[in-house]
């Protein structure tokens, strides 16, 4: 299962944080993607995570909410706690 997964990653050749529960991405610029449907991010629909919709910060689940906290905080460098104030489910 692990080399599925690496295979997975190196066809998209990105580091990216999966966020399930809203079928996005996120990648260490700050700009989550769509995800189609063999989960590789839809390059052409990209927002970054200070412009998400409400109905995406609606659906973020708690877990995927606090991953997105360390994600923004680890990687892009920002510190956004806002998700977790959002994340419900």
């Amino acid at each position: 299962m692990k080399e599925k997964l690496k295979e997975k990653e190196n066809k998209m050749s990105m580091n990216v944080l999966m966020l399930e529960s809203v079928g996005s991405c996120i990648d260490c610029t700050g700009t989550t993607y769509p995800l189609n449907v063999d989960g590789t991010p839809d390059m052409s629909s990209g927002v970054h995570y200070s412009d998400v919709s409400e109905e995406f910060l609606n659906n973020l689940s708690f877990n995927d909410a606090a991953e997105l906290n360390d994600w923004v905080y680890d990687v892009c460098g920002d510190e956004y706690t806002y998700f977790l104030d959002k994340g419900s489910k």
